[in-house]
């Protein structure tokens, strides 16, 4: 792993408005912009040891939209190395419960590596204090950085742009990873993939390559105990794949991965916004629960493209949304382009699946048919 120390430059861009303020290991002061002032949270557990070398800190959220708790594991082994699985972010955790972990199993920063499943900066909000402590250095999956050609496609592929609607952009630009430098090629950075492995405290972590949540999620699996860190790809939630390029096969990905998780035997998965999952009877209902929330709105795209098509991305999440006040265009900007982007997703599986065909239109949009 680099020296983290080489790349640091970019945790210390000035920020306007409000901030929290926080030292390095060298006494050193630095800023980060509050993302999140309406949050409170109450820490519900504490560097708790649940299974030999594997720690768990819980904290429930009041004002957090997408969640109401975020749940962090790490295997440590006291006083030599430790894998922090995920950052947990300042304004949603503070940062400081990371030092009291490691102190109470005295083991030092410069032996900490961080694995991000994602980066959803409730994942990641704390890279930037734990590389100021000291921490060796990050692995993620493998991402493209960011290119605002890519919002551009976005609008035009959906049909955003041939309506006006280019209000989506700073939250399409925002999800592709504008101003976030851990999408970019930086020495810090370790890309990992299906197939890497990694050894900590008695764990052997094999990386699965889990799309869908985001295209770069990743898993960590240890097979012989049965243990899946699984991030956000199993989550207790309402359906949220979001796809912003063609032929990403995100949802059937994702579904497919799912399918093979509930067939592998799990025997515990560490969620992070939910209590553990530790029978496998548990597992597969969950996993069978989350496939299930996605035959309603596919079936619903169905008949919309049956009905209308060919039809833009843009013009189905609208029909979906006719039964809002206001209908897709009273939703809040980001709000619109979560909307937009799941039905992306929804259309793409159904052109993936072969139940619906795709073409370019003259504009750029991308339309959608029944495939016979």
């Amino acid at each position: 792993m680099s020296d983290p120390s080489n790349t640091l430059a970019w945790l210390d861009q000035p920020h306007t408005g409000e901030t929290v303020t926080y030292r390095d290991c060298a006494g050193q002061s630095h800023k980060l912009p509050v993302r999140y002032p309406r949050v409170t949270a109450v820490t519900q557990a504490q560097g708790r040891e649940i299974a030999p070398h594997l720690f768990w800190c819980s904290f429930a959220l009041d004002g957090f939209h997408f969640c109401d708790r975020i749940d962090l594991y790490s295997i440590i082994e006291p006083g030599k190395q430790a894998l922090l699985i995920d950052t947990g972010h300042y304004d949603l955790c503070g940062m400081t419960f990371l030092d009291d972990l490691l102190a109470q199993t005295g083991t030092p920063w410069e032996t900490v590596d961080v694995f991000l499943t994602h980066l959803h900066d409730d994942h990641t909000g704390n890279v930037p204090y734990c590389l100021h402590q000291g921490a060796r250095g990050l692995m993620r999956g493998a991402c493209d950085p960011y290119d605002p050609r890519n919002v551009q496609a976005f609008l035009q592929e959906t049909g955003a742009a041939a309506v006006q609607d280019t209000a989506l952009d700073a939250f399409v630009a925002m999800l592709l990873g504008k101003d976030n430098p851990l999408y970019e090629a930086l020495p810090t950075v370790r890309e990992v993939d299906a197939g890497d492995s990694l050894d900590y405290g008695g764990y052997h972590l094999e990386v699965l390559e889990t799309p869908g949540h985001t295209f770069e999620h990743r898993c960590l699996l240890e097979p012989e105990r049965g243990i899946l860190f699984a991030g956000d790809h199993i989550i207790v939630a309402t359906p949220g794949v979001m796809q912003f390029q063609r032929d990403q096969q995100l949802l059937r990905r994702y579904l497919e991965s799912l399918h093979m998780l509930r067939n592998s035997g799990l025997r515990t998965v560490y969620l992070s916004h939910h209590e553990a999952l530790s029978s496998t009877d548990d597992i597969v209902r969950l996993i069978d629960r989350i496939a299930t929330t996605y035959e309603k709105p596919l079936e619903k795209t169905r008949a919309i493209v049956a009905e209308q098509g060919p039809v833009t991305i843009y013009a189905t999440a609208a029909a979906s949304c006719r039964h809002l006040p206001g209908g897709l265009a009273g939703l809040a900007n980001g709000m619109r382009s979560r909307r937009v982007a799941t039905t992306f997703g929804y259309l793409e599986y159904l052109a993936d699946t072969g139940w619906a065909r795709r073409h370019t239109a003259d504009d750029g949009a991308l339309v959608y048919e029944k495939a016979n």
